[in-house]
């Protein structure tokens, strides 16, 4: 069932009207995020210009791509594309140069697990964000020429590729210096140590800055899909969804999560609470659609049937089950870390988004469409641009300091 705006349509389809909202109003929360890839490039800014002011840096970084995702998703893709290169070119260089240089006596459990089991899951959790590529394939389902053989294809070999560069770049992070000179840090000293100065400079432009940034980019050219569908649905005003008549881009939706990035820097929260928060709410949140496969082959046997990849209802479910478990525990694990009063915060949001839900839902005169189904000709291609491409880049997970598990964050 390839279709634009993935997460809440397969949501809103599959489970009710209501639980679908419910769950974009949340996704809206967990887009904190953009505002962490903004600061960490910015703290890789200031490793090779340590003068830099980090708030200037990643404000500018966050209004350069929310202009170029403005005035067009052509040029913004076209970028994406030249700096995935970069990228890609960079961490080879760190691979290459860095795995000779490893010490794997460092690789003992005592050095390993200074945290436990429950800082073990707490850094997966966290780290999660970085192999979110795979999931956000889906959100352009609807505007892929083959859908049906390009989802699951990239999904499964980026995530491969990724996994196995992402696993010499770990090793090469913790195998180098002393895990204590680079816990809660940025590549920049170890990357320093392995690479003459030229190749560092690369790596830090390169691959470290080019791996947040293009993050970023691809962020801002599909966060909008969903919500574009809701409004279409009658859950906001459609003129929030308005596509811009020259760029053919949602400007208003766009500013909206310019908005959500820009608070977070310009009021200097940290980066631990950021990405905390946001990842956080994001794999509590994910485990609202997730749950929603289980009514796929019920609800829609014939479109189940015909589907050239599937499980069983049994080994579905069994996945399924097995990964609501997994995201609540790291969902827990990071929201536990913060402080009262952002917890407290963050389920205030959540209740005014049920009541708003609640409201709108019952009532009448918001025409709130309640036929929604798959079966809809617009529901397999509503998108402001036809020729989308959805270029997935890898994210530098080392670059996220990880909040210890018994660390208040404020």
């Amino acid at each position: 069932m390839p279709t634009t705006g993935g997460l809440y349509r397969y949501t809103s389809r599959l489970l009710s009207p209501k639980i679908g909202f419910f769950w974009l109003t949340l996704f809206i929360l967990a887009q904190l995020t953009l505002a962490m890839y903004s600061i960490s490039f910015a703290e890789y800014v200031q490793g090779l210009v340590p003068s830099a002011p980090l708030k200037l840096v990643a404000f500018t970084l966050l209004t350069v791509f929310f202009i170029a995702n403005l005035v067009g998703v052509k040029f913004a893709a076209l970028v994406e594309k030249f700096m995935v290169i970069i990228l890609l070119l960079a961490l080879i260089v760190f691979v290459v140069w860095g795995m000779p240089e490893v010490n794997y006596a460092v690789f003992n459990t005592g050095e390993m697990f200074s945290g436990g089991f429950v800082g073990f899951f707490m850094a997966v959790g966290l780290l999660s964000f970085a192999t979110g590529g795979a999931q956000v394939v889906a959100e352009l389902g609807g505007e892929m020429k083959n859908p049906g053989r390009d989802i699951p294809l990239t999904i499964i070999v980026t995530t491969l590729a990724i996994g196995l560069l992402y696993a010499f770049m770990a090793t090469i992070a913790v195998g180098v210096l002393p895990i204590a000179d680079v816990a809660n840090m940025p590549l920049t000293d170890v990357a320093r140590t392995i690479l003459p100065g030229p190749l560092f400079i690369f790596f830090m432009v390169g691959g470290a800055m080019f791996a947040l940034a293009t993050t970023l980019n691809a962020t801002l050219s599909w966060v909008t899909k969903g919500i574009m569908i809701a409004c279409e649905d009658g859950w906001l005003p459609k003129s929030l969804g308005k596509v811009n008549k020259r760029f053919g881009t949602p400007h208003w939706l766009l500013t909206l999560f310019y908005i959500i990035g820009v608070i977070p820097i310009v009021t200097g929260l940290s980066l631990g609470l950021i990405s905390a928060l946001g990842t956080g709410v994001f794999l509590l949140s994910n485990i609202i659609p997730v749950f929603a496969a289980t009514k796929l082959p019920k609800k829609y046997p014939e479109l189940y049937k015909r589907a050239p990849f599937k499980l069983s209802p049994l080994v579905l479910n069994t996945i399924v089950y097995i990964g609501v478990a997994l995201l609540l525990f790291q969902g827990y694990l990071l929201m536990s870390s913060l402080s009262y009063k952002i917890i407290i915060g963050a389920v205030v949001y959540m209740a005014a988004a049920a009541i708003y839900v609640t409201i709108v839902g019952n009532s009448p005169k918001y025409g709130l469409n309640k036929t929604l189904h798959f079966e809809n000709a617009s529901d397999s291609n509503v998108g402001n641009d036809s020729n989308v491409k959805l270029e997935t880049a890898a994210t530098l997970g080392e670059a996220i300091p990880i909040a210890k598990p018994n660390t208040q964050l404020d």
